[in-house]
């Protein structure tokens, strides 16, 4: 027996991946709702899609969102004037380790009472305890006087070296972030080797400058190892080191002035060699003239957790990772493309979550190419065949989930005297089948599935049905009004849809029948059935259906046997008159326009072409004249809601077919 575990979603649970088909079926939504392939694509890939009741696909702005939140967060949960809280709070055990030493040497002497050398420590431990009074109350001040101060205390004066050396390292490495290995001890030989290296860097930035970059290779021999890998040129350098320095500046700008010239006098104590210091102000000036337009970014923090220097840098760091990460969007947004995000990133900054989002948005593209769904066409992408006929077969399962069980019963292609012949091939089954069940195939199917043994449990996935093939010939032209009146109510995306779907059918069921679309507004052109998901067709000027007849039964004269019929889709009269492929030809009144119709249903009638129409409104002149239509042609007239056209043009095909064979 086989459990399931239910518990709640908390983002880490797995869920199954989306499928080509379950893109292309919510594309296929879009498009048959009056989209076009680029605006359903863009619309998925901004604001995402709800695959299934369950599963939902995220956009760019999801992520911009998730993004835009998680800078909130960061700037509401921490205190950017703590950063130097922490150093102040080692400095001052630092002096208290000095000044419980000195206490403990005074109350030794007076104890002891060691003569005039006991006064003589005496006066020393209080000079000392007197400096530490008078020492600054900034950090930067503190760390200068503590500097030149002559510790009684070994591990006083231990404790203030190790901090000093820290905090040395910390900038350093803020300069230089991303060192591929360790600095080592802060040793005076380490820093003549730092400065050694940013000399060597601002020449190399320098002579780049004035387009010589011969130097780089030596540069990254000598001082390659201290550099993160993939740097291959001195522009990727520049960008490297830029990213830091802008950090930097970011976390100067957000804080108060009185923090800034505390923090700028601290760094200014920890390297009292001024020709560093020196280098480093001529670093920045180099790289700010490579990039003088990217200043740094001033955060307003108003948290409470405290932020310890080197948290502070690594902080600036993810904010400014958000900010590129942001504009990355934005320019995914604005080229309509996802293709280049980097989904390791959105992880980094994001979550876990963020980066499956990602990478959904990343590939659903290439899922639809690598499926043959879609090409690429110049700067934009375009529909495949086989993406047409996933269209067609999703207009059909459409309509058919719409259609009552009475008329589902009807569209069932097995009875005897259909003409329709059983052949050898066999297919799983899919709703609306007929149910012509090859046992030994569907056996075999479960078996597959279950393993051996009795008894065998059979499921509706494991049914195989023979194919079968229509001996009727069926010949039908769509004769689709695109004139402005069908773009209201959805009865323009009504017909496409049918149009479609009917030759989904056709070619799905009714292989040996042939489908035809002919669009008229003012002029008549025959179309195939994909070129109904362009809709630049449509023209207010008027609906000529004289010459649209007389195409339709032009294509129709070229089928030899079997049945022919025109399907006419409309919720007008005529009242234009193209002229056959000329322009429009006014001073037409609408009696001529009805004659001239009526007569040419008259010939389609001799011909022996029957015309059924679909009427998508019934004002009472459309009802008369499309009424004495039918009764010329002896047809059928149905007045249809566009959301039931597609139910109304199926089954009645079917039900024709019948008729015929």
């Amino acid at each position: 027996m086989r459990f399931y575990r239910y518990s709640r979603w908390d983002g880490t649970q797995e869920l199954d991946p989306f499928t080509a088909t379950d893109l292309m079926d919510f594309l296929a939504d879009r498009l048959l709702d009056d989209r076009d392939l680029s605006s359903a694509m863009r619309e998925m890939l901004q604001r995402g899609a709800q695959i299934s009741p369950q599963r939902r696909m995220s956009g760019l702005r999801d992520l911009l969102e998730r993004l835009r939140q998680s800078r909130q967060e960061q700037l509401q949960r921490y205190n950017l004037g703590s950063i130097m809280d922490d150093i102040t709070q080692q400095l001052e055990r630092v002096v208290q380790t000095e000044r419980d030493e000195i206490e403990r040497r005074l109350a030794e002497a007076r104890e002891h009472g060691i003569g005039d050398g006991g006064q003589l420590l005496e006066n020393i431990a209080r000079r000392r305890l007197t400096q530490l009074d008078a020492l600054p109350p900034d950090v930067g001040g503190r760390v200068q006087s503590l500097r030149d101060y002559d510790f009684m205390d070994p591990d006083a004066r231990r404790q203030f070296d190790e901090l000093l050396e820290s905090l040395q390292r910390q900038v350093i490495e803020n300069y230089f972030e991303g060192m591929k290995q360790s600095l080592g001890a802060v040793t005076p030989e380490m820093l003549a080797d730092m400065q050694q290296m940013v000399r060597d860097l601002n020449g190399l930035l320098e002579a780049h400058r004035r387009g010589d970059d011969s130097e780089f290779e030596d540069f990254l021999e000598r001082w390659g190892h201290l550099f993160r890998d993939g740097i291959e040129n001195v522009e990727q350098l520049a960008d490297h080191l830029h990213r830091q320095l802008t950090q930097m500046q970011s976390l100067l700008d957000s804080m108060t002035p009185e923090m800034r010239r505390d923090l700028e006098r601290l760094v200014d104590q920890l390297f009292r060699d001024g020709d560093l210091q020196r280098d480093l102000a001529r670093l920045m000036a180099n790289l700010d003239r490579l990039f003088p337009t990217a200043p740094g970014d001033e955060l307003l923090f108003s948290g409470d957790e405290p932020l310890s220097l080197q948290e502070a840098m690594r902080l600036m760091g993810e904010m400014r990772g958000l900010d590129e990460l942001e504009r990355e969007l934005l320019e995914s947004v604005r080229m309509n493309d996802a293709s280049r995000l980097d989904s390791d990133e959105v992880g980094r900054l994001l979550g876990e979550e963020a980066r499956r989002m990602a990478e959904e948005l990343r590939d659903f593209v290439r899922m639809l190419e690598e499926a043959g769904l879609i090409r690429r066409s110049g700067r934009t992408w375009a529909l495949t065949p086989r993406a047409m006929r996933k269209i067609g077969e999703h207009a059909l399962d459409e309509i058919f989930g719409h259609i009552d069980r009475g008329l589902a019963g009807e569209h069932s292609l097995t009875r005897w005297g259909w003409g329709v012949e059983r052949l050898d091939e066999t297919k799983a089954y899919r709703f609306g089948d007929a149910f012509a069940l090859d046992m030994h195939g569907t056996l075999m199917n479960a078996l597959r599935r279950e393993g051996g043994g009795t008894p065998v449990r059979l499921t509706p996935d494991d049914f195989e049905v023979y194919q079968a093939a229509s001996m009727n010939q069926c010949t039908t032209v769509i004769m689709l009004d695109m004139s402005y009146s069908m773009l209201h109510s959805g009865r323009f995306q009504a017909g496409r849809k049918v149009a479609l779907a009917l030759d989904s059918l056709i070619r799905t069921k009714f292989p040996r029948d042939a489908l035809h679309v002919v669009a008229f507004s003012y002029f008549v052109l025959p179309l195939e059935p994909h070129m109904l998901l362009d809709d630049h067709w449509i023209d207010p000027r008027g609906t000529d259906f004289p010459e649209a007849f007389r195409q339709a039964r032009s294509i129709l004269a070229k089928r030899s046997g079997g049945t022919k019929q025109i399907i006419m889709i409309t919720d007008g009269e005529p009242h234009a008159n193209s002229g056959g492929w000329g322009g429009y030809v006014g001073g037409w009144s609408m009696r001529q326009a009805m004659d001239d119709t009526l007569r040419e249903v008259t010939r389609c009638t001799r011909e022996g072409i029957t015309v059924n129409t679909f009427m998508l409104d019934a004002e009472p002149v459309v009802t008369t004249f499309v009424r004495a239509l039918t009764k010329v042609n002896n047809g059928r007239i149905f007045f249809a809601d566009p959301a039931r056209l597609g139910e109304y043009v199926i089954v009645d095909y079917v039900k024709n077919r019948r008729r015929a064979g």
